[in-house]
Protein backbone atom coordinates (compact mmCIF):
# COMPACT_ATOMS: atom_id res chain seq x y z
CA UNK A 1 0.00 0.00 0.00
CA UNK A 2 1.28 3.53 0.65
CA UNK A 3 2.77 5.83 3.23
CA UNK A 4 2.71 9.50 2.26
CA UNK A 5 5.05 12.19 3.60
CA UNK A 6 4.67 15.94 3.16
CA UNK A 7 7.68 18.00 4.21
CA UNK A 8 7.40 21.78 4.15
CA UNK A 9 4.89 21.63 1.28
CA UNK A 10 3.92 25.10 0.15
CA UNK A 11 1.79 26.39 -2.70
CA UNK A 12 1.85 30.07 -3.60
CA UNK A 13 0.39 32.13 -6.41
CA UNK A 14 2.39 35.35 -6.36
CA UNK A 15 2.05 36.84 -2.88
CA UNK A 16 -0.92 34.64 -1.97
CA UNK A 17 0.00 31.49 -0.04
CA UNK A 18 -2.63 28.78 -0.39
CA UNK A 19 -0.75 26.06 1.48
CA UNK A 20 1.84 27.14 4.03
CA UNK A 21 4.76 24.78 4.84
CA UNK A 22 2.66 21.72 5.67
CA UNK A 23 4.40 18.80 7.38
CA UNK A 24 2.35 15.61 7.55
CA UNK A 25 2.78 11.84 7.63
CA UNK A 26 -0.14 9.79 6.33
CA UNK A 27 0.21 6.23 7.50
CA UNK A 28 -0.12 3.12 5.38
CA UNK A 29 -3.81 2.10 5.03
CA UNK A 30 -4.96 5.16 6.97
CA UNK A 31 -8.17 7.06 6.26
CA UNK A 32 -7.02 10.68 6.53
CA UNK A 33 -9.51 13.53 6.25
CA UNK A 34 -8.55 17.10 5.38
CA UNK A 35 -11.23 19.26 7.01
CA UNK A 36 -11.74 23.00 6.86
CA UNK A 37 -13.71 25.89 5.37
CA UNK A 38 -13.53 26.95 1.73
CA UNK A 39 -10.15 28.40 0.84
CA UNK A 40 -8.25 26.77 3.70
CA UNK A 41 -5.91 24.81 1.37
CA UNK A 42 -7.29 21.30 1.78
CA UNK A 43 -8.11 20.63 -1.89
CA UNK A 44 -4.86 22.22 -3.06
CA UNK A 45 -2.90 19.95 -0.72
CA UNK A 46 -4.67 16.90 -2.09
CA UNK A 47 -4.13 18.02 -5.70
CA UNK A 48 -0.39 18.38 -5.04
CA UNK A 49 -0.33 14.81 -3.72
CA UNK A 50 -2.15 13.72 -6.88
CA UNK A 51 0.28 15.56 -9.14
CA UNK A 52 -2.36 17.93 -10.49
CA UNK A 53 -0.65 20.92 -8.85
CA UNK A 54 3.08 21.50 -8.51
CA UNK A 55 4.29 22.58 -5.06
CA UNK A 56 6.13 25.89 -4.85
CA UNK A 57 8.37 24.42 -2.14
CA UNK A 58 8.75 21.26 -0.10
CA UNK A 59 8.72 17.53 -0.81
CA UNK A 60 5.98 14.96 -1.41
CA UNK A 61 6.95 11.31 -0.96
CA UNK A 62 4.99 8.11 -1.49
CA UNK A 63 6.58 5.03 0.04
CA UNK A 64 9.86 6.94 0.38
CA UNK A 65 10.03 7.93 -3.30
CA UNK A 66 10.09 11.64 -4.17
CA UNK A 67 7.01 12.54 -6.23
CA UNK A 68 7.59 16.22 -7.03
CA UNK A 69 8.61 15.58 -10.64
CA UNK A 70 6.52 12.43 -11.23
CA UNK A 71 3.52 12.80 -13.57
CA UNK A 72 0.07 12.30 -12.06
CA UNK A 73 -0.57 9.21 -14.19
CA UNK A 74 2.58 7.55 -12.83
CA UNK A 75 1.79 8.04 -9.12
CA UNK A 76 -0.70 5.14 -8.96
CA UNK A 77 -3.43 7.20 -7.29
CA UNK A 78 -7.13 7.22 -8.10
CA UNK A 79 -9.40 10.24 -7.61
CA UNK A 80 -13.11 10.51 -6.92
CA UNK A 81 -14.57 13.97 -7.56
CA UNK A 82 -17.64 15.85 -6.40
CA UNK A 83 -18.91 16.03 -9.98
CA UNK A 84 -18.72 12.23 -10.69
CA UNK A 85 -16.87 12.91 -13.99
CA UNK A 86 -18.46 9.96 -15.79
CA UNK A 87 -18.41 9.72 -19.59
CA UNK A 88 -22.07 10.24 -20.64
CA UNK A 89 -21.74 8.30 -23.91
CA UNK A 90 -20.38 5.17 -22.18
CA UNK A 91 -22.25 2.53 -20.23
CA UNK A 92 -21.50 2.17 -16.53
CA UNK A 93 -19.56 -0.99 -17.41
CA UNK A 94 -17.33 0.94 -19.82
CA UNK A 95 -16.93 3.83 -17.39
CA UNK A 96 -15.66 1.47 -14.71
CA UNK A 97 -13.49 -0.36 -17.24
CA UNK A 98 -11.89 2.80 -18.62
CA UNK A 99 -8.88 2.96 -16.18
CA UNK A 100 -8.01 -0.64 -17.07
CA UNK A 101 -7.81 0.27 -20.74
CA UNK A 102 -5.70 3.35 -20.04
CA UNK A 103 -3.23 1.37 -17.94
CA UNK A 104 -3.11 -1.45 -20.49
CA UNK A 105 -4.30 -4.14 -18.09
CA UNK A 106 -4.73 -7.41 -20.07
CA UNK A 107 -8.22 -7.49 -21.60
CA UNK A 108 -8.83 -11.01 -20.30
CA UNK A 109 -8.86 -9.60 -16.76
CA UNK A 110 -11.23 -6.72 -17.40
CA UNK A 111 -14.60 -8.37 -16.95
CA UNK A 112 -13.82 -9.95 -13.59
CA UNK A 113 -12.28 -6.73 -12.27
CA UNK A 114 -15.19 -4.56 -13.43
CA UNK A 115 -17.83 -6.89 -11.98
CA UNK A 116 -15.98 -7.18 -8.68
CA UNK A 117 -15.74 -3.39 -8.33
CA UNK A 118 -19.41 -2.96 -9.30
CA UNK A 119 -20.47 -5.57 -6.76
CA UNK A 120 -18.60 -3.75 -3.98
CA UNK A 121 -20.74 -0.63 -4.56
CA UNK A 122 -23.94 -2.59 -5.33
CA UNK A 123 -24.13 -1.63 -9.01
CA UNK A 124 -24.02 -5.11 -10.55
CA UNK A 125 -27.52 -4.74 -12.01
CA UNK A 126 -26.83 -1.37 -13.65
CA UNK A 127 -23.73 -2.02 -15.75
CA UNK A 128 -25.52 -1.76 -19.10
CA UNK A 129 -27.06 1.65 -18.34
CA UNK A 130 -25.77 5.10 -19.24
CA UNK A 131 -25.01 7.60 -16.44
CA UNK A 132 -28.11 9.69 -17.23
CA UNK A 133 -30.31 6.71 -16.29
CA UNK A 134 -28.86 6.55 -12.77
CA UNK A 135 -29.62 8.57 -9.66
CA UNK A 136 -27.02 10.88 -8.13
CA UNK A 137 -26.10 8.29 -5.54
CA UNK A 138 -25.72 5.57 -8.16
CA UNK A 139 -23.51 7.80 -10.30
CA UNK A 140 -21.29 8.55 -7.32
CA UNK A 141 -21.01 4.83 -6.63
CA UNK A 142 -20.06 4.30 -10.28
CA UNK A 143 -17.30 6.90 -9.89
CA UNK A 144 -16.14 5.07 -6.77
CA UNK A 145 -16.13 1.72 -8.60
CA UNK A 146 -14.02 3.29 -11.38
CA UNK A 147 -11.46 4.29 -8.73
CA UNK A 148 -11.57 0.86 -7.06
CA UNK A 149 -11.26 -1.25 -10.20
CA UNK A 150 -7.50 -1.09 -10.67
CA UNK A 151 -6.68 -1.22 -6.93
CA UNK A 152 -4.43 1.87 -6.72
CA UNK A 153 -2.04 2.47 -3.86
CA UNK A 154 -3.86 5.69 -2.84
CA UNK A 155 -7.47 6.91 -3.03
CA UNK A 156 -7.98 10.69 -3.23
CA UNK A 157 -11.55 11.87 -2.69
CA UNK A 158 -12.55 15.51 -3.15
CA UNK A 159 -15.91 16.17 -1.44
CA UNK A 160 -17.51 13.19 -3.23
CA UNK A 161 -20.76 13.27 -1.24
CA UNK A 162 -21.57 16.98 -1.26
CA UNK A 163 -24.07 16.71 -4.15
CA UNK A 164 -26.14 14.03 -2.41
CA UNK A 165 -29.11 14.49 -0.10
CA UNK A 166 -28.70 13.93 3.65
CA UNK A 167 -30.12 10.39 3.73
CA UNK A 168 -27.99 9.26 0.80
CA UNK A 169 -24.87 10.82 2.32
CA UNK A 170 -25.43 8.71 5.43
CA UNK A 171 -25.62 5.52 3.35
CA UNK A 172 -22.62 6.43 1.21
CA UNK A 173 -20.51 7.26 4.27
CA UNK A 174 -21.09 3.76 5.59
CA UNK A 175 -20.23 2.25 2.20
CA UNK A 176 -17.06 4.30 1.85
CA UNK A 177 -15.81 3.34 5.28
CA UNK A 178 -16.58 -0.34 4.74
CA UNK A 179 -14.91 -0.43 1.31
CA UNK A 180 -11.79 1.36 2.54
CA UNK A 181 -11.44 -1.11 5.41
CA UNK A 182 -11.99 -4.05 3.06
CA UNK A 183 -9.47 -2.88 0.45
CA UNK A 184 -6.96 -1.52 3.01
CA UNK A 185 -5.94 1.32 0.68
CA UNK A 186 -4.51 4.57 2.02
CA UNK A 187 -7.23 7.21 1.57
CA UNK A 188 -7.20 11.00 1.66
CA UNK A 189 -10.64 12.58 1.85
CA UNK A 190 -11.33 16.32 1.52
CA UNK A 191 -14.46 17.84 3.04
CA UNK A 192 -15.86 20.94 4.72
CA UNK A 193 -18.46 18.76 6.49
CA UNK A 194 -17.28 17.98 10.00
CA UNK A 195 -19.83 15.15 10.37
CA UNK A 196 -18.21 13.36 7.42
CA UNK A 197 -14.79 13.94 8.96
CA UNK A 198 -15.79 12.64 12.39
CA UNK A 199 -17.52 9.52 11.08
CA UNK A 200 -15.02 8.49 8.38
CA UNK A 201 -11.54 9.40 9.57
CA UNK A 202 -8.85 7.52 11.40
CA UNK A 203 -7.28 10.95 11.83
CA UNK A 204 -8.42 14.46 10.91
CA UNK A 205 -6.20 17.32 9.76
CA UNK A 206 -8.15 20.50 10.53
CA UNK A 207 -6.89 23.19 8.14
CA UNK A 208 -7.19 26.96 8.29
CA UNK A 209 -5.44 29.61 6.20
CA UNK A 210 -3.16 27.09 4.52
CA UNK A 211 -1.93 25.46 7.73
CA UNK A 212 -2.85 22.33 9.68
CA UNK A 213 -4.32 23.81 12.84
CA UNK A 214 -4.74 20.47 14.61
CA UNK A 215 -4.09 16.83 13.73
CA UNK A 216 -5.61 13.95 15.66
CA UNK A 217 -8.29 11.31 15.90
CA UNK A 218 -11.90 12.49 15.74
CA UNK A 219 -12.18 12.02 19.52
CA UNK A 220 -9.03 14.07 20.13
CA UNK A 221 -10.16 16.87 17.84
CA UNK A 222 -13.60 17.03 19.43
CA UNK A 223 -12.69 16.53 23.08
CA UNK A 224 -9.44 18.52 23.21
CA UNK A 225 -9.41 21.35 20.64
CA UNK A 226 -6.05 23.15 20.71
CA UNK A 227 -7.24 26.41 19.18
CA UNK A 228 -10.20 28.75 19.13
CA UNK A 229 -10.74 28.03 15.42
CA UNK A 230 -10.95 24.26 15.96
CA UNK A 231 -13.29 24.68 18.94
CA UNK A 232 -15.67 26.82 16.90
CA UNK A 233 -15.50 24.70 13.74
CA UNK A 234 -16.00 21.20 15.15
CA UNK A 235 -19.37 20.19 16.57
CA UNK A 236 -23.00 20.53 15.60
CA UNK A 237 -23.96 22.86 17.16
CA UNK A 238 -20.42 24.17 17.60
CA UNK A 239 -18.80 24.90 20.95
CA UNK A 240 -20.17 28.01 22.67
CA UNK A 241 -17.43 30.66 22.91
CA UNK A 242 -17.95 33.43 25.48
CA UNK A 243 -15.42 36.29 25.74
CA UNK A 244 -14.43 37.68 29.11
CA UNK A 245 -11.62 37.86 31.66
CA UNK A 246 -10.43 36.05 34.77
CA UNK A 247 -10.32 37.96 38.05
CA UNK A 248 -9.47 36.37 41.41
CA UNK A 249 -9.84 32.87 39.97
CA UNK A 250 -13.27 33.50 38.44
CA UNK A 251 -14.09 33.83 34.75
CA UNK A 252 -16.43 36.78 34.25
CA UNK A 253 -18.23 37.23 30.95
CA UNK A 254 -21.64 38.41 29.75
CA UNK A 255 -24.23 36.76 32.06
CA UNK A 256 -21.52 34.20 32.88
CA UNK A 257 -19.36 33.35 35.90
CA UNK A 258 -17.21 30.22 36.38
CA UNK A 259 -14.54 29.29 38.91
CA UNK A 260 -11.20 28.69 37.18
CA UNK A 261 -8.69 26.94 39.44
CA UNK A 262 -5.03 27.82 38.99
CA UNK A 263 -5.50 31.17 37.21
CA UNK A 264 -5.91 34.31 39.33
CA UNK A 265 -6.13 37.07 36.75
CA UNK A 266 -6.00 37.29 32.97
CA UNK A 267 -7.51 39.56 30.35
CA UNK A 268 -8.70 38.63 26.86
CA UNK A 269 -9.95 35.13 27.66
CA UNK A 270 -12.58 33.14 25.77
CA UNK A 271 -14.46 30.42 27.65
CA UNK A 272 -15.55 27.44 25.58
CA UNK A 273 -18.30 25.02 26.58
CA UNK A 274 -19.99 22.45 24.36
CA UNK A 275 -23.82 22.39 24.26
CA UNK A 276 -23.99 18.88 25.76
CA UNK A 277 -21.87 19.97 28.75
CA UNK A 278 -24.45 22.48 30.01
CA UNK A 279 -27.12 21.33 32.48
CA UNK A 280 -30.30 23.18 33.39
CA UNK A 281 -29.87 24.22 37.03
CA UNK A 282 -31.20 26.45 39.79
CA UNK A 283 -29.98 30.05 39.64
CA UNK A 284 -28.01 29.64 42.89
CA UNK A 285 -24.48 28.61 41.90
CA UNK A 286 -25.28 28.52 38.18
CA UNK A 287 -22.66 29.57 35.62
CA UNK A 288 -25.00 31.22 33.11
CA UNK A 289 -28.25 32.98 33.99
CA UNK A 290 -30.34 34.40 31.17
CA UNK A 291 -33.64 34.11 29.29
CA UNK A 292 -34.78 31.56 26.73
CA UNK A 293 -34.52 32.73 23.13
CA UNK A 294 -35.73 29.52 21.46
CA UNK A 295 -36.61 25.89 22.21
CA UNK A 296 -36.09 23.38 19.39
CA UNK A 297 -37.18 19.75 19.93
CA UNK A 298 -35.23 17.42 17.61
CA UNK A 299 -36.68 14.10 18.79
CA UNK A 300 -33.76 12.62 20.71
CA UNK A 301 -32.91 15.91 22.46
CA UNK A 302 -33.99 19.53 22.77
CA UNK A 303 -31.84 22.51 21.77
CA UNK A 304 -32.27 25.51 24.03
CA UNK A 305 -30.85 28.83 22.86
CA UNK A 306 -30.30 31.69 25.26
CA UNK A 307 -28.31 34.89 25.46
CA UNK A 308 -24.88 35.56 26.91
CA UNK A 309 -24.79 39.32 26.59
CA UNK A 310 -25.30 40.00 22.90
CA UNK A 311 -24.43 36.53 21.60
CA UNK A 312 -26.47 33.36 21.45
CA UNK A 313 -25.52 30.24 23.40
CA UNK A 314 -26.95 26.78 22.65
CA UNK A 315 -27.45 23.92 25.10
CA UNK A 316 -28.49 20.32 24.48
CA UNK A 317 -30.97 19.28 27.16
CA UNK A 318 -33.45 16.48 27.84
CA UNK A 319 -35.80 15.59 24.98
CA UNK A 320 -38.84 16.32 27.20
CA UNK A 321 -37.76 19.85 28.13
CA UNK A 322 -40.35 22.52 27.30
CA UNK A 323 -40.48 26.10 28.55
CA UNK A 324 -41.92 29.33 27.23
CA UNK A 325 -39.77 31.83 25.35
CA UNK A 326 -38.37 34.81 27.29
CA UNK A 327 -38.65 33.01 30.63
CA UNK A 328 -35.59 32.83 32.92
CA UNK A 329 -33.24 29.88 32.71
CA UNK A 330 -29.92 28.97 34.34
CA UNK A 331 -27.19 26.51 33.37
CA UNK A 332 -24.40 24.80 35.25
CA UNK A 333 -21.23 23.99 33.28
CA UNK A 334 -19.55 20.64 33.79
CA UNK A 335 -16.26 21.85 35.26
CA UNK A 336 -14.02 19.26 33.58
CA UNK A 337 -15.39 20.29 30.17
CA UNK A 338 -14.70 24.03 30.37
CA UNK A 339 -12.04 25.24 27.91
CA UNK A 340 -10.11 28.51 27.93
CA UNK A 341 -8.52 30.22 24.93
CA UNK A 342 -6.44 33.34 24.45
CA UNK A 343 -8.64 35.78 22.56
CA UNK A 344 -5.77 37.40 20.63
CA UNK A 345 -3.83 34.33 19.47
CA UNK A 346 -6.63 31.73 19.64
CA UNK A 347 -4.30 29.33 21.48
CA UNK A 348 -5.63 27.02 24.15
CA UNK A 349 -4.74 28.16 27.68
Amino acid sequence: MAQIMLRGVTKAWGSFIGVDAVDLEIRDREFMVFLGPSGCGKTTTMRMIAGLEEPTAGEIQINGALMNDVDARDRDVAMVFQSYALYPNMSIYENIRFPLRMREIPRAEHDALVRRAAAMVELGDYLDRKPRALSGGQRQRAALARAIVRHPQVFLMDEPLSNLDAKLRLTMRAQLKHIQRELEITTIYVTHDQIEAMTLADRVAVMNKGKIQQLGTPDEIYNNPNHLFVAGFIGSPAMNLIPGAIADGTFIGPDTRAHIPGIQSRQGVVLGIRPEDMDVAAPEGANLISKIYSVEPTGDQTLVTTWAGEQLVVAKVDRAFRQALDTPIAFKFRPDRVFLFDEASGARI
